[in-house]
């Protein structure tokens, strides 16, 4: 039996928890998907989601980004813009570019040499500006579960 390779590993731990975050979202009656609940609306965390995955994932640093949640930052003035998606598009729009953006994150990982999860990555929010590409990678699967949780505050609480 051959070992896992950590690609292999991460692309299936976000494979579950992108099917996990899309269900929740899924639940979120069509009425409601875009008004804001404890402070965001489920389309908000859906966007959310993507952009960051795009930016980091990818390293996509074009002026198309609206959700990331630090868009008052000096570093976001060059990427503000018009995102591919945004909280006024319906619920099918919303999620659809959710599945492309995490369906091209999970090959881009799969596709990842050992090399390459050793790489250093442009992460504004982080203290040096920069994150390797696995700790960051783990930490935007850990942000996607996070958002998972929001929503499920919002339903006991909204």
């Amino acid at each position: 039996m051959s070992p896992v390779r950590v690609q292999d590993f991460l692309a299936a731990a976000y494979e579950q928890e992108l099917t996990m975050f899309r269900a929740g979202l899924d639940a979120v009656p069509d009425a409601e998907f875009q008004t804001p609940r404890l402070g965001h609306s489920a389309a908000w965390h859906a966007l959310h989601i993507s952009e960051w995955l795009r930016f980091f994932a990818f390293q996509d640093f074009s002026a198309t980004y609206a959700h990331l949640g630090w868009e008052s930052a000096p570093w976001m003035e060059e990427l503000r813009g018009t995102p591919n998606a945004n909280e006024t598009n319906g619920k099918a729009i919303v999620l659809g570019e959710l599945d492309r953006v995490g369906a091209k994150v999970v090959a881009h990982i799969r596709a990842l040499t050992d090399e390459q999860l050793g790489d250093m990555l442009r992460a504004p929010a982080a203290p040096t500006g920069v994150r390797e590409r696995l700790t960051g990678l783990g930490m935007q699967l850990r942000h996607v579960a996070y958002h998972r949780g929001q929503l499920q505050m919002a339903k006991k609480h909204g």
